[in-house]
């Protein structure tokens, strides 16, 4: 295995990795003995389920999320440096797709670092795979505000660009927040363009639905904590 920073994917929801990852993952997986996480109890529980098998008294876990902007990583790239593999985990699915762990990529490119990005599921994408949208001109505008009325002109200013660009709009917002986003959606957005709602993905309840917004407003949603990612388009 060549030596670098090893980005690994992890499963979207609480299911077998086996049935989302390829084998590559856990071969990677089982030769590491560091990783970088933003969760150490998650990523322990995933590791376990990947075939990780030595005791997680002998594994080194660097924690790393959104509110740790400024991490101390001399000892990791020092590490790195010394021909030691690193695995880096996100919290759900892809590294560093609306991840903080692209900070610690661009570190390890700024200290020509290889790095390793390996194949996995990410939301993003297969929500775009089965929207039906336009998957050649898109735009990924991770979180909205959340002010109501910052998030009203936001929305209003990426319909347009629908129109506009023939581009299709990808967003996210944090599942317990989903509920009051699509509720702004149905109101703000006009009655033909179209919206695609991808919810749990790779689970066992698993939606992807894509309607105009006339005919979702004729339905009960309830997306409350459900992860999911929002599409507009025409």
């Amino acid at each position: 295995m060549k030596t670098g920073l090893y980005l690994i994917p992890v499963t979207l929801g609480d299911v077998n990795p086996e049935l989302t990852l390829p084998a590559s993952v856990f071969q990677v997986v089982r030769n590491l003995d560091e990783f970088i996480v933003e969760n150490v109890k998650t990523a322990r529980r995933f590791l376990r389920k990947a075939g990780l098998e030595k005791p997680f008294e002998e594994v080194v876990f660097r924690e790393f999320d959104k509110h740790n902007e400024n991490p101390d990583f001399e000892d990791f790239i020092s590490t790195l440096k010394k021909g030691k593999s690193v695995g880096l985990l996100s919290e759900a699915g892809t590294p560093c797709i609306a991840d903080p762990g692209a900070a610690v990529v661009n570190l390890c490119q700024a200290n020509n670092i290889p790095v390793f990005p390996l194949v996995g599921p990410s939301s993003i994408l297969l929500a775009l795979m089965g929207s039906g949208f336009n998957g050649q001109n898109f735009v990924f505008h991770g979180y909205l505000p959340i002010e109501i009325n910052a998030l009203r002109k936001k929305i209003i200013t990426i319909e347009k660009a629908v129109y506009q660009n023939d581009q299709t709009q990808i967003f996210i917002e944090t599942p317990y927040r989903n509920q009051k986003l699509v509720e702004i959606l149905l109101k703000t957005c006009s009655p033909d363009t179209a919206l695609c709602l991808a919810s749990e993905l790779t689970t066992e309840t698993e939606t992807i639905r894509t309607k105009p917004i006339a005919e979702w407003q004729k339905m009960v949603l309830d997306l409350n904590k459900k992860p999911t990612v929002f599409l507009l388009y025409k």
